[in-house]
């Protein structure tokens, strides 16, 4: 069974994300415990992109007793739901951020820093539109990231090795 959503409900943000989550773990047959509510809490109180470890230490700062196997098991229900987007920014944890009634963005990435700045461009959107569309294919979503170094860290030594590397060859981060 598939779990009924409505993606344009959704991306308007209507209803609540603890509407949304609790219609799906009762569809999938599990309950909104105690530890579930304080995760989708402290995940949508904050608008950051995060990692699993960074949410983990947020919930011991704000005296949140879970452990780590249902931090992640809660994590891949959100993202099965909708309500979180995972993305892969290079290093070794993926990165998760709140979607439920956002627009959809793309994202520039500091290799420096690791910074993460979101974007919205019409043109970007027009063009993948049309490659998909000359190309026969039918778009269901897309994750664009670019990887590069922000102009604080430019001015940085680690910002200038990264650009010296980066235009030597290829990067750690793969496209």
């Amino acid at each position: 069974m598939t779990f009924a959503f409505d993606k344009e409900r959704h991306r308007q943000g209507k209803g609540s994300e603890v509407e949304i989550f609790e219609a799906y773990l009762r569809q999938k047959g599990l309950k909104l415990t105690v530890p579930r509510r304080q995760l989708l809490e402290l995940i949508f109180d904050d608008h950051s992109h995060f990692t699993a470890d960074q949410l983990f230490d947020r919930c011991r700062e704000r005296d949140v007793r879970i452990s780590k196997a249902t931090l992640y098991r809660t994590l891949a229900i959100l993202t099965d739901c909708k309500l979180l987007s995972a993305h892969d920014f290079g290093g070794e944890a993926k990165y998760y951020e709140h979607v439920f009634g956002h627009e959809h963005h793309d994202h520039l990435v500091c290799l420096a820093c690791r910074k993460i700045v979101e974007f919205q461009s019409p043109d970007i959107e027009k063009l993948q539109d049309q490659a998909a569309e000359e190309l026969g294919f039918a778009p269901i979503h897309h994750s664009l990231a670019i990887f590069g170094v922000c102009a604080a860290c430019a001015e940085t030594a680690e910002g200038r090795k990264v650009i010296e590397e980066g235009q030597a060859g290829p990067t750690s981060v793969s496209d």
